[in-house]
C-alpha cells in the first residue's frame, strides 16, 4: 500500500466526535499531496466547518503523526457552500444560495424556538445565514433574537436586521407599535411573498423560514411560490403532534421539496433538583415517522426551561455557549446542513441570461 492510500485508509477510519462519522462518510472532499518528508491533506466539505476544526481536525492530525512519525504532516479544513437545487427548476432567492423551510403540521412544539437555534448555531458553525419569520399574525423572532437597530431603506428595499450573526426580517420589524394585523388568507400569502422579495439579503449560504404552523392554504401557497432548496419537520413524541407532522411530510411531498429531516423537540425532561428523567410527552413518533417516510432524524432536543427562558431574554441558547444543551442544537443543525450538501447542485445561476435580439 502506498502512502496516499494509507492516508485514505485513515480518512476512512478516523471518527469525528462530534458528527460521529467519519470523513469519508461525510460531503467532504480531500486532496492528498505528498512531497519529500511533508504530507498535506486538504479537506473541503459543503457544509460549514468551524466545530469540525476542534474535533475532526485534530484526530486526523493525530492519526496521521502516528501512523507517519517520520513525516511533517498538515492538515487544513474549510468548506465551500454551494447552491442546491429547488422545487422550481432554475429558481432562486436574490443574494441567498439555499433556502430552508422550517414547518410543523401543528403550532406549539417549539418551532420558532428551534428555527432561532438552528440559524444561530449554522452562523457560528461558519456559514452566512438568513432567518424570516413568516408566522404574520404571531412573529416572535423580534423578541427571541432581542434587541436590534431598526431596520434599514436602501433604494426600494429592506435591509435586514442583524442579531447574533443572523439576518432577520419579520413583520415584527416593520410593524411595531402597530396594532394586531387582520389579513385574510390570500393577504397574508401575498404580503410574505412580497417580504421576501423586498428584503435585501447579504450573500446568504442558507435563509431559514419559519412558515406559519399548519398545513392550510397559507402554507400550501408559500411553499409552491418561493423556491425551497428543503424543508426541516419540528414534531414532538406526541401522537397528536406525530399525525400533523405526516401532514406536513404530505404537503411537500405534493409540491416536490425534499424533506432534509426532523427535529423531535420536548423528548425528555430532566428534573433539575433531582435528575431523573421522564419522557412527559411519550417517545419513539419521531423515529417511527422517519421510518415511514424514509427521512433522517436530524436530532433530539430536550424539554428544558432555560431553552425557553433564553429565547424570552433574547439570547437563545445556541447563542450563549457550548454547553451540552447547545451543542444539541447545533449538532442538529450540522446534521441539517450535510444532508442539503447531498442534493444535486443548481447551475442555473451560473449561466448568464440569453438575450435574442
Amino acid at each position: 500500500m502506498n502512502l496516499e492510500k494509507k492516508v485514505a485508509a485513515i480518512l476512512a477510519n478516523t471518527m469525528d466526535t462530534l458528527l460521529g462519522a467519519t470523513a469519508n462518510e461525510l460531503p467532504i472532499k480531500s486532496v492528498i499531496h505528498v512531497e519529500n518528508n511533508q504530507i498535506n491533506l486538504n479537506l473541503c466539505a459543503g457544509f460549514p466547518t468551524v466545530f469540525l476544526r476542534e474535533t475532526l481536525l485534530p484526530a486526523l492530525t493525530s492519526a496521521l503523526k502516528q501512523a507517519f512519525p517520520d513525516y511533517q504532516v498538515n492538515v487544513t479544513l474549510d468548506h465551500f457552500i454551494k447552491a442546491h437545487l429547488t422545487q422550481l427548476p432554475g429558481k432562486g432567492l436574490r443574494g441567498v444560495k439555499n433556502t430552508i423551510a422550517i414547518a410543523s403540521g401543528k403550532g406549539g412544539v417549539g418551532k420558532s424556538t428551534v428555527a432561532v437555534n438552528l440559524a444561530i448555531a449554522l452562523a457560528r458553525a461558519g456559514a452566512r445565514v438568513g432567518l424570516l419569520d413568516a408566522d404574520i399574525y404571531g412573529p416572535s423572532i423580534p423578541t427571541m433574537l432581542g434587541k436590534t437597530a431598526p431596520v434599514e431603506v436602501s433604494g426600494e428595499r429592506y435591509l435586514p436586521v442583524t442579531a447574533h450573526g443572523v439576518q432577520a426580517m419579520s413583520i415584527g420589524y416593520l410593524t411595531e407599535g402597530e396594532p394586531a394585523l387582520i389579513w385574510r388568507g390570500p393577504m397574508l400569502a401575498k404580503s410574505l411573498i412580497q417580504m421576501i422579495d423586498i428584503t435585501e439579503w447579504d450573500e446568504l449560504d442558507y435563509l431559514l423560514i419559519d412558515l406559519p404552523p399548519g398545513t392550510g392554504d397559507i402554507q400550501l401557497s408559500l411553499v409552491q411560490k418561493i423556491p425551497l432548496t428543503g424543508a426541516i419537520i419540528v414534531t414532538t413524541p406526541q401522537t397528536v403532534a406525530t399525525l400533523d407532522a405526516q401532514k406536513a411530510l404530505k404537503m411537500f411531498a405534493k409540491t416536490n421539496i425534499e424533506v432534509l429531516g426532523i427535529i423531535e423537540n420536548m423528548c425528555l425532561h430532566t428534573c433539575s433538583r433531582c435528575g431523573h428523567q421522564e419522557e412527559i410527552f411519550g417517545s419513539g413518533g419521531a423515529q417511527q415517522l422517519c421510518a415511514t417516510y424514509q427521512c433522517k432524524l436530524l436530532g433530539q432536543l430536550p424539554l428544558d426551561s432555560r431553552i425557553g427562558s433564553q429565547c424570552e431574554q433574547g439570547i437563545p441558547t445556541t447563542a450563549a455557549g457550548t454547553d451540552e444543551l447547545a451543542m444539541t442544537f447545533i449538532k442538529a443543525a450540522l446534521q441539517a446542513s450535510i444532508e442539503l450538501a447531498k442534493k444535486p447542485l443548481n447551475y442555473a445561476d451560473k449561466f448568464p441570461p440569453i438575450v435574442v435580439e
